[in-house]
């Protein structure tokens, strides 16, 4: 399969950030990659400056347009389609691939090879994801092809018709079934911007978060859930587990230390396997979307999708057992 086509992002300078050099400016506007990562960039002539060639030391001026051409992405393996018709293409997303265009796996992104196969039907530029899907987390994923089918899902979505089931490993033997109802919102006093935390309900910016559990299977130290939130918060099931006392095996940033993360990212940003094999008890968090039930945007039928277990998961607990 060849490599997905990258598009270029392209910025203008403003008067705040004329007088830095091209290599600040670009590891403190864009942080996915660091001083030496953008230095590279710079080097390979992916990064250009009014259309030309730059070094990295070249002082920015107002007005400046810089262009960042990414590296094409490495060739991007079968991604399995469970559903599509003219409005919708549901696929069962592998774990490690992005499904946004942006942040430290820009070159990791698979929406634009799969737009190439299933292309939009009313000449939008890209495939909109419906729904967010963290990447590691695998399972179904719905992305529209028209901007009346990205409507018409979102509507469903805020309206609570859709239905979504989860499934995850988890560290410590769950005693029972139950329910998480506890807001959430940033994590106090952590230094990674991304963590979220269960606070209390009158913690400014905290939203309420609501998520069923029910208990699968038990081993000697982990436990299999399927989990049904009945919200759609960020990190909602992961914050929610550690909050029970329970992480998702292999989750990076839950259950774990800020420097633990960070570390990670570092990694990250040095090209390192986003598995970063030997450091973990699995290549990735073991959280799986296996089953999304909404209705097809223009015909209001109704559609079950399911994604099996994937491999690595049953691997995982094909072990324990």
């Amino acid at each position: 399969m060849p490599p997905a086509p990258q598009p270029s992002l392209t910025s203008r300078i403003t008067a705040a950030e004329a007088g830095d050099t091209l290599l600040d400016w670009l590891a403190q506007r864009f942080g996915y990659l660091d001083h030496d990562g953008w230095r590279r960039e710079i080097t390979a002539g992916r990064v250009r400056r009014n259309g030309m060639g730059a070094t990295a030391e070249a002082v920015l001026t107002a007005g400046d347009e810089v262009t960042f051409a990414p590296e094409p992405a490495p060739p991007t393996r079968d991604v399995p389609v469970l559903y599509v018709d003219d409005d919708l293409v549901v696929v069962d997303k592998p774990p490690h691939l992005v499904v946004q265009h942006a942040g430290a796996f820009l070159r990791h992104t698979f929406v634009a090879w799969l737009g190439t196969v299933h292309p939009p039907t009313d000449g939008s530029p890209r495939l909109e994801p419906a729904h967010r899907l963290d990447r590691e987390t695998s399972g179904v994923l719905v992305l529209t092809r028209n901007q009346a089918a990205a409507r018409a899902v979102q509507q469903q979505f805020e309206r609570g018709e859709v239905e979504k089931v989860y499934h995850a490993v988890v560290h410590g033997l769950v005693a029972h079934d139950g329910e998480i109802d506890a807001p959430i919102g940033l994590a106090p006093g952590s230094t990674v911007a991304a963590r979220r935390a269960v606070v209390a309900a009158a913690t400014r910016g905290a939203r309420r978060a609501r998520t069923s559990f029910t208990v699968e299977r038990r081993f000697a130290a982990f436990s299999l859930l399927r989990l049904v939130p009945h919200t759609g918060r960020t990190h909602q099931l992961r914050v929610h587990l550690e909050h029970l006392g329970h992480p998702i095996v292999g989750d990076k940033l839950y259950g774990r230390s800020d420097a633990d993360f960070l570390a990670y990212t570092a990694h990250l940003k040095q090209d390192g396997d986003p598995a970063w094999p030997g450091r973990y008890e699995v290549g990735r968090q073991l959280l799986h979307a296996s089953r999304l039930s909404c209705r097809q945007p223009r015909t209001r039928h109704p559609l079950d999708l399911v994604a099996p277990l994937p491999d690595d998961l049953q691997q995982f607990v094909g072990g324990l057992a």
